[in-house]
């Protein structure tokens, strides 16, 4: 083969994967120059695609290096290995406290989030900051302090990232509720720390009236999202302290109860979570100079879930849009729980064009206690490698305590506890490459149409693998995942943190 030209040698390799190539790299000099040739992993990365959270434009793959592009790939097939695998190892970053009267408090832990898979970012319940740095996952797991905050009258109560991944911006009321302020934080995405240490810096302060919620912020716009009750919400923006009030829709008495449990911005219009519907509310064009500003006027749009269903809390992933001549259009995934039906995964379209849309997809069900009439199940497709974990979970009747998705949409979890058992189990479960291509032919939820198993291809059961065993006194209430490095993060009531 090494009389071969250079070009056909390149053209033979191609046809092996990873670790065949890595194994040629050691048989001799030369194809260890070959291996290392560029062309070689962009090919590999195209063909890989499946195992990659996202296709990447030419335009990003043309800044990576050859070791980048090897690297992005090695630990793409490393964590699709291994995400479905038992996790015996388990690192303990935060100890619980072991205050008298934890039995009567609030969860220590309100909020744990990987941001940008380099960083693990705690929000307390009494006016705690934590940040820590992680390392890669092909070096044994280190947590290094980043930086942390205290403070007994101001609560933090949501965060952001902004687009290019450098500024990471919180949120924090005051204990009064009277006040909420925005800090920020420069995070080192260049892997240098020659600027010195990280500083926390006030970007802004607005006034809030009890009893306002901060639900969302935007770093990027400056903008904050409050609920006030279930009769409305508040936009208010902290640069210009512009602000405007948005009345929810209220169709029957049902909605009184009908509470938000998150919110997002998306292009023109802002996305409301609310207990039993997704909405969408044109934007208040004055509030954001740029956001909301169109010469036709777009009507509010709403989808209410299967009149049985209630949820109480949200995992939302990364908000993606697709935009030409004619539409824009945002989707992001969602995990929710139901206390009586279960673990459910849907997908959330919001087309902005000549006619706008809002549409809910059902992606999966995981029946937890009474089975949801609306649904058949069919199995998912097979992951990559066959795991050998402790084998599909079973449960019919449990309690889930936390639940969460990452970033991407392609990996989440869930804490579960059945009846009889001393433990907690926490299930991992894998969605399919693009949640977009899979949605042809999908039965959609509608409000004139309750039953989402009217065909015969039902919606996908989540098969979810047991990793872990937790003791019934680890109250987790809080859970993170990192797609990309395939890391999860629990939070219990106590305060203890742990990554495994």
């Amino acid at each position: 083969m090494q009389n071969l030209p250079v070009e056909l040698q390149l053209q033979i390799v191609t046809f092996l994967d990873m670790e065949m190539i890595l194994s040629l790299r050691k048989t001799c000099t030369s194809f260890s120059r070959l291996t290392h040739d560029r062309s070689l992993w962009l090919g590999l990365i195209s063909r890989m695609s499946h195992v990659l959270l996202r296709p990447l434009s030419e335009s990003e793959t043309a800044t990576l290096s050859t070791l980048q592009l090897e690297r992005l790939i090695k630990t793409a097939i490393h964590v699709e290995q291994m995400w479905l695998l038992p996790r015996k190892d388990s690192f303990l970053v935060k100890e619980r406290c072991d205050s008298d009267d934890i039995e009567n408090s609030i969860p220590r832990v309100r909020y744990l989030a990987f941001v940008s898979d380099h960083y693990l970012l705690s929000l307390g319940s009494e006016g705690k900051i934590n940040l820590w740095k992680i390392n890669d996952v092909s070096a044994p797991f280190t947590a290094e302090v980043f930086v942390t905050f205290a403070s007994s009258t101001w609560y933090p109560c949501a965060y952001h990232l902004n687009a290019a991944g450098s500024i990471l911006a919180i949120a924090l009321t005051h204990v009064e509720l009277v006040a909420a302020r925005v800090l920020t934080i420069s995070l080192d995405i260049d892997g240098s720390s020659e600027s010195g240490p990280p500083l926390l810096v006030i970007q802004g302060e607005f006034s809030i009236f009890p009893p306002q919620v901060i639900r969302a912020i935007d770093a990027d716009l400056g903008l904050a999202l409050l609920s006030n009750t279930a009769l409305s919400f508040e936009v208010v923006n902290w640069r210009t302290k512009a602000q405007a009030t948005i009345a929810l829709r209220a169709n029957d008495l049902g909605d009184l109860w009908n509470g938000i449990t998150a919110m997002r911005i998306c292009g023109p219009y802002i996305l409301v979570f609310r207990m039993h519907t997704v909405e969408a509310y044109p934007f208040p064009s004055h509030i954001c100079s740029g956001v909301g500003e169109r010469s036709d006027i777009l009507p509010q749009l709403t989808f209410r879930f299967p009149h049985t269903m209630t949820y109480r809390r949200v995992s939302l992933t990364k908000t993606t849009c697709i935009k030409d001549d004619e539409s824009e259009i945002y989707g992001l995934s969602a995990l929710a729980n139901d206390l009586f039906h279960g673990i459910f995964h849907f997908y959330v379209k919001l087309t902005v064009g000549a006619l706008p849309s809002l549409s809910v997809l059902p992606l999966g069900v995981r029946p937890m206690a009474v089975a949801s009439p609306q649904f058949n199940t069919a199995p998912l497709l097979p992951p990559l490698a066959s795991p050998a974990p402790f084998g599909i979970v079973q449960d019919t009747r449990t309690f889930v305590s936390a639940w969460a998705l990452g970033d991407y949409g392609r990996r989440g979890i869930w804490v579960t506890r059945s009846r009889t058992s001393m433990i907690r189990t926490v299930v991992a479960f894998t969605n399919p490459p693009d949640v977009s291509n899979t949605l042809e032919g999908t039965r959609v939820w509608s409000n004139d149409s309750l039953q989402a198993s009217v065909d015969s291809e039902g919606t996908r059961l989540i098969n979810g693998q047991a990793v872990h065993d937790i003791p019934l006194q680890d109250d987790i209430t809080v859970c993170a995942v990192s797609d990309t490095t395939g890391r999860m993060a629990l939070g219990s009531w106590a305060g203890s943190i742990t990554i495994l």
